[in-house]
């Protein structure tokens, strides 16, 4: 859904990770089992998932260091073990 539905990055292609943090933010994630995860984005679109109920919403997110690119993978593994999964990019 973040892949077919966030009009700010692109798709498959690429974007920024800051870009579906506020989309999960302004907006709402659905489940896996309505909006599965394709391996591509390729003649896809939003609109297939428009019946998709809400079902997460994220309340907060930030950069880990203040900043983008202003961690260390020593804090990522903390802030795994004390808060959660991590939005990342390669």
């Amino acid at each position: 859904m973040l892949l077919d539905c966030n009009y700010m990055n692109e798709g498959c292609e690429g974007g920024w990770p800051h870009f579906h943090a506020y989309l999960t933010e302004n907006g709402h994630l659905v489940s896996n089992e309505c909006a599965p995860y394709q391996a591509s984005t390729a003649f896809s679109s939003c609109s297939k998932h428009a019946n998709c109920p809400p079902v997460a919403k994220v309340k907060n997110t930030y950069d880990l260091g203040g900043a983008y690119g202003q961690t260390s993978e020593k804090r990522m593994m903390k802030e795994i073990l004390r808060n959660g999964a991590l939005n990342t990019e390669f």
